[in-house]
């Protein structure tokens, strides 16, 4: 696995001579690929690309490009991307560099990961970007790295796979059982070591599962993210005409989809919508539900090896008020799940690729969907199938981020069979309640997040400072030159020296100046950096609301694909590697 990785970092070099060897990305490219948090021991604060905040963080939210999150002294939390597992420790701070379907670039300024690479397709790469410099995962494999400190090393284990540090002039691959102990400010040196598990590696094995156990990837790519969570929580059957369906196990009486969670605001999509369920991650953002029989069914579609995410595939309601059984008091918001064959029009982008992609293998022609008409068409006769699964509130329940079963109005079953669907999205805007609570809940419980953002710090901060560095080629960000005549590395116990960094290209010197004291849950504890980073996470926006969409951002740009899934085998006789979904605690 080594010849196609060395061939990434060939690229980046003569990207630093030639200008760029890395395809181009719009900055207002929609997000197609994105993570969940999966699981949460104690509390965890997230910060969104272009927030000035940290706001307290569910099970099932939502991470993409630009998102930043951080663990308290006494927490641990667990991301998957599709496939991929990362688990944070206590008192880490990470930040998704970049998320698309060529790359995920992770920078840590503080504290330490583990990942859990289960796939790593040709044309893929994954990189940790650390204050000393830069990880580059191989191969899928288990990966454990620390951040350090000015004052203690940083630390790199290959439980299994094969990685490569590059910083300064120090160059180390690493394969299984190996590791590395990284020091020095503007000198680096690296001692190689024998991989030594401890108390949060087991952690880490506890968290994870026989992956060719699961049945689930013979249905849906292990792209999809939250896939790992369907077989413990329901079972799949074959129906005509619609394929392969999921049944949840063990759902009350009167349940129906988007109804059991709330939404969020979340950029660039606008409205996401976030699931109570453990499970509720992939059927809320990918595929469609049918009513059949009497339960109902997610059904996936067609096999897409790189699913699109959506932040909720639903229709919204023209006249949410003339479906009610007794009059409206306050404005309202209603929307009932999009079936099998129905289309979403996205309102975040009118990119008819991105719409493409997004309703590939449930909309039979996806190519001829063409742009999203403009204005409301006539919808009153279309034969949407979920009508009578309409959920209606008020639009303060959305705005607001409140548990939406909660105030759920009895809505005619007889007057929304020919209710209209609206191409504009909600007109509520997140209100000041919404932010608010989860930050006061995070100040409360993590202590000062809203404070040291409001000072200019924070880990964030600190993680995009890091990606001026590699943006300029130079320290230990910079990927190795082509020409490098093999790797610094000494015998195994041996301690090596690089040569000092080029001057005003040292990346440790500035991890450890902070450039504001505040509290460790929004500052790299003794710590602001700067962090390569290798290309720009993509953003989608889109003028005019459609249908199911999300907010009003403006903009809009060609889409990626999704995470990096493996061809579905023809036969459906094996599918990839697999990850598990934690549990956590449902969001109040």
């Amino acid at each position: 696995m080594r010849r196609p990785a060395v061939s990434i970092l060939a690229r980046v070099a003569i990207a630093a001579v030639l200008g760029s060897a890395w395809p181009a990305l719009a900055a207002d490219e929609p997000l197609a690929r994105v993570g969940r948090v999966s699981f949460i021991e104690g509390k965890l604060a997230f910060h969104a690309k272009g927030d000035t905040e940290w706001s307290a963080t569910p099970v099932n939210y939502p991470v993409a490009a630009g998102g930043s999150l951080r663990t308290d002294p006494k927490s641990r939390v667990e991301i998957r991307v599709g496939a991929q597992t990362i688990e944070l420790s206590n008192d880490t701070a990470v930040e998704f560099v970049r998320l698309d379907r060529q790359m995920m670039q992770l920078a840590v300024p503080q504290g330490r990961i583990e990942l859990h690479l289960r796939q790593l397709p040709e044309g893929h790469s994954v990189e940790v970007d650390i204050p000393r410099g830069g990880v580059w995962l191989l191969q899928p494999g288990l990966y454990d790295v620390a951040a350090g400190s000015p004052d203690r090393p940083a630390g790199i284990m290959v439980l299994d796979g094969s990685a490569r540090f590059v910083g300064g002039t120090v160059d180390i691959p690493m394969k299984t059982g190996e590791a590395a102990a990284i020091s020095g400010t503007d000198t680096l040196t690296a001692t190689n070591e024998k991989a030594a598990p401890d108390a949060f590696v087991e952690w880490c094995r506890s968290r994870d599962y026989k992956e060719e156990r699961l049945s689930s990837p013979y249905y849906v790519s292990p792209a999809m993210t939250g896939y790992e969570e369907l077989d413990e929580h329901g079972s799949w059957r074959a129906v005509a005409d619609l394929g392969e369906v999921w049944y949840p196990r063990s759902l009350p009486a009167g349940w129906v989809p988007y109804r059991n969670g709330y939404w969020i605001w979340a950029p660039p999509w606008g409205w996401n919508w976030v699931a109570y369920e453990p499970w509720g991650f992939a059927p809320f953002h990918y595929g469609r539900w049918a009513y059949i029989n009497g339960a109902w069914g997610w059904v996936p579609g067609s096999f897409v090896a790189s699913p699109v995410y959506a932040p909720a595939l639903v229709a919204l309601l023209a006249d949410p008020a003339a479906l009610l059984f007794t009059a409206a008091t306050a404005p309202l918001v209603g929307w009932f799940p999009l079936g099998p064959h129905e289309a979403y029009w996205p309102s975040y982008t009118s990119d008819p690729s991105y719409i493409r992609a997004v309703n590939s293998g449930i909309v039979g022609d996806p190519a001829g969907l063409g742009t999203r008409p403009t204005g409301d068409p006539a919808t009153a006769n279309a034969a949407y199938a979920n009508r009578r699964a309409a959920t209606i509130v008020p639009q303060q329940t959305l705005a607001s981020g409140a548990r939406v079963a909660g105030s759920a109005l009895p809505v005619s079953n007889l007057a929304v069979e020919s209710a209209r669907v609206t191409a504009q999205p909600p007109a509520a805007q997140p209100s000041a309640a919404q932010p608010s609570a989860t930050r006061a809940a995070t100040a409360a419980a993590i202590g000062g997040v809203a404070g040291a953002a409001a000072t200019g710090g924070g880990a964030a901060r600190a993680a995009g400072q890091v990606a001026g560095a590699a943006a300029r080629g130079h320290g230990a960000a910079a990927a190795p030159s082509a020409a490098r005549s093999g790797p610094h590395v000494a015998a195994s116990g041996r301690r090596h020296q690089g040569a000092p960094t080029p001057s005003g290209a040292h990346t440790a010197r500035q991890f450890a100046t902070p450039s504001v004291r505040t509290s460790h849950v929004a500052v790299a504890r003794g710590a602001a950096g700067t962090v390569l980073r290798g290309g720009r996470g993509a953003h989608g926006a889109g003028a005019a609301p459609r249908a199911g969409g999300g907010g009003p951002p403006a903009g809009a740009g060609d889409p990626h694909a999704g995470g990096g899934g493996v061809a579905h085998p023809a036969s459906r006789g094996g599918h990839g590697a697999v990850a598990h979904g934690g549990g956590g605690k449902a969001h109040d």
